[in-house]
């Protein structure tokens, strides 16, 4: 009997610039940096990530109040293990600024990730797989087929060859023969770079923001009212991942809750108009 009854894969697309903040920092060059892994990309902590969903989840069904906290925990008993749990989100994909070399079509951005963003997807559905033996057999071939590469930069189903990428890093592409269907919806590009190059233009393609607060009656800006803010652009893809324990309140959460939650806000920021995100579930796009 397999570990856990239901497995929900699903991919996190920013709607609007997105920032899920690790808390001040006096060591980095920003203040309010992004949630990063351990290998310094951009990712979303599944505490951040349940809490958000929770909290949206009560509101929007307030009559199943008693299933969500039983599958998600309740604040004020965290003794009690909760029967569901959210998986890291780790960040599939990201929009890049393009120059392109004798294309006949150009695009302004693409996608691009890394291989090493790529091994640590496969591992989560691979993983999943064996607790709750579900399929993901078309992505996991696909990333299969890419990881053969490793070490080359390619660019999937696309006949781009030579580009510039934020407007610093000259690279030349192998095309391979291979998509992600219905992953995107979008029609660019999508590269898959060497880690250290890869890392290098994922860290360029973050957004960062200087804020300030003002003094209302002075019209001045407050004594230490000066901050920056990282956000990854709107566009960009995180994947994850629900799991949940065989019982009757998982059942009714997974089929009657879950499945019907499209939109969340992720990290704040809703009052500039920033966080909104788009969960696309597995079982749609794979």
């Amino acid at each position: 009997m397999p570990y856990y009854a239901f497995s929900e894969p699903f991919f996190i697309h920013a709607i609007t610039h997105l920032h899920v903040g690790s808390g001040s920092s006096v060591e980095e060059e920003i203040d309010l940096p992004f949630q990063r892994d351990e290998l310094g990309y951009p990712t979303i902590y599944a505490s951040s990530l349940k809490g958000a969903i929770k909290s949206f989840l009560l509101k929007e069904f307030p009559d199943k109040r008693d299933v969500i906290y039983k599958v998600l925990g309740k604040d004020e008993n965290p003794e009690e293990a909760s029967l569901g749990t959210f998986l890291d989100a780790i960040l599939f994909a990201i929009p890049s600024r393009i120059i392109e070399i004798d294309s006949a079509k150009p695009h302004v951005w693409v996608y691009v990730t890394a291989y090493e963003l790529l091994k640590k997807v496969k591992s989560y559905l691979d993983s999943i797989s064996q607790l709750s033996n579900a399929s993901f057999s078309n992505l996991q071939n696909t990333i299969n087929s890419i990881l053969c590469k490793e070490g080359k930069n390619i660019t999937l189903d696309n006949s781009l060859k030579t580009a510039i990428l934020n407007e610093d890093f000259h690279v030349e592409l192998e095309a391979l023969n291979v998509n992600i269907p219905n992953i995107t919806n979008d029609d660019v590009p999508f590269l898959v770079l060497e880690d250290s190059i890869g890392k290098e233009v994922i860290n360029r393609s973050l957004i960062r923001v200087r804020r300030i607060r003002i003094d209302k009656d002075k019209k001045t800006v407050v004594t230490g009212g000066l901050w920056s803010e990282e956000y990854v652009p709107m566009k960009t893809i995180f994947f994850s991942a629900f799991l949940g324990k065989e019982s009757k309140e998982s059942a009714i959460f997974v089929s009657y809750i879950l499945r019907k939650l499209k939109y969340v806000i992720l990290g704040g920021k809703e009052t500039i108009g920033k966080g909104i995100v788009e969960l696309r579930w597995g079982r749609d796009v794979l």
